[in-house]
């Protein structure tokens, strides 16, 4: 029974052009990887005693992502052999052709092996120095794709070169993208403009420091919001604060409850208790401060400590949702506005924010994270 073969237009490019560099440059859910890995496959079931190679930068990074597309494809197109697949040696022997895939976590690794094909993916991960040992070791064609979340890369300079086809995808470019996906991505519009521009429309984002771009003020709790619980973040010459955090759909709401300095655990615990909150509910605390929790929970207050993720993963979440701020919570408000990445001295941004101005922004995270299971859309309540 003939198989039916769904392609977009990156398969077909690769398949109907003859280039040396191939760079697909695109939005998330663009189908760039599941399409070259798919040409690679048919392709070298037309050669003999070839090898086509699979790069990632890491090795868990790429046992999660395209080894897994590699697999599927195989096990679509009845082309899968348990007995084929060599996990420890890192290659599926497809007839006389080889499949191979590693990472570039050593010199051995990039400057001792030679090959007809390779597939470079989020190729951003990898340095020019890579790039040109990887080239000089493949005879045939280097492929590589991306999510431009790099304002500065090699990659954007070989664009135009004569020996290169380069090719902006979006998600628009993959009608096989399920709707509840496609509903995902078109959430970033107002979420976060420049994460749309990179995840959405496949462009090089804006270089602007702001963590956080996309808050609004409100005024008034919708009636249908859930509370998630509230957050807090010890200082003593810092501020100490507590934040109250509700959820709506989509929507995040925040409200700034205390905003304290030179305050002891005792008298945030007066605070809290004269603020007439229900004590039984989640108090998300920094984990920094064990005594400090234990002295709340000794004093009827719900007080957990918060299971610290990465500060990314933190920022994630709160991305990922609508952010409503009240209108007179200016201390989180002033936050927002003063939350910047780091820099080089280069002035380009780093994946790490500067470590000010941003103990309510804490405290919020740490209900985020303990509240919302990151990458499902489950929460705790």
């Amino acid at each position: 029974m003939p198989i039916k073969i769904q392609t977009t237009q990156v398969f077909e490019d690769l398949n109907q052009t003859d280039y040396r560099n191939y760079i697909f440059q695109g939005s998330s859910r663009a189908g760039k990887t599941w399409n070259i890995v798919l040409w690679m496959v048919i392709d070298i079931l037309n050669r003999e005693s070839v090898t086509y190679s699979i790069v990632r930068k890491t090795l868990p990074a790429l046992k999660g992502s395209v080894l897994r597309d590699l697999k599927e494809i195989l096990i679509k197109l009845d082309l899968y052999k348990e007995s084929d697949w060599h996990s420890v040696d890192g290659y599926y022997q497809l007839g006389t052709n080889i499949i191979e895939w590693f990472s570039l976590d050593s010199e051995e690794k990039i400057r001792g092996r030679k090959r007809d094909v390779c597939f470079v993916n989020e190729a951003t991960e990898i340095t020019y120095d890579e790039f040109v040992q990887l080239s000089l070791r493949t005879s045939d064609k280097m492929i590589m794709d991306f999510n431009p979340s790099l304002w500065q890369s090699y990659l954007y300079d070989m664009e135009g070169q004569p020996d290169t086809f380069y090719r902006v995808v979006t998600f628009k470019d993959n009608p096989f993208l399920p709707q509840q996906q496609i509903d995902e991505l078109l959430k970033l519009e107002t979420r976060d403009p420049n994460l749309w521009r990179i995840f959405g429309l496949g462009l090089k984002g804006v270089p602007t420091r702001a963590v956080f771009s996309h808050q609004k003020t409100y005024e008034d709790l919708p009636p249908s919001v859930k509370k998630l619980g509230y957050g807090v973040d010890f200082g003593y010459n810092d501020p100490t604060t507590l934040i109250e955090v509700h959820k709506d759909n989509e929507s995040i709401y925040v409200r700034e409850l205390l905003y304290l300095k030179n305050t002891t655990i005792n008298d945030l615990i007066y605070k809290i208790k004269d603020l007439g909150l229900n004590l039984r509910e989640d108090f998300i605390c920094d984990s920094a401060n064990p005594q400090g929790i234990a002295e709340m929970y000794r004093a009827g207050i719900n007080a957990k400590p918060v299971k610290k993720d990465t500060i990314l993963a933190g920022i994630d979440q709160i991305k990922r949702h609508n952010l409503f701020v009240h209108k007179d919570s200016k201390n989180v408000l002033e936050e927002l506005q003063f939350y910047v990445w780091k820099q080089d001295k280069n002035g380009n941004n780093l994946d790490e924010p500067e470590d000010h101005d941003n103990h309510c922004l804490d405290s919020l995270r740490y209900v985020m994270t303990m509240k919302a299971m990151r990458n499902t859309g489950i929460y705790v309540m």
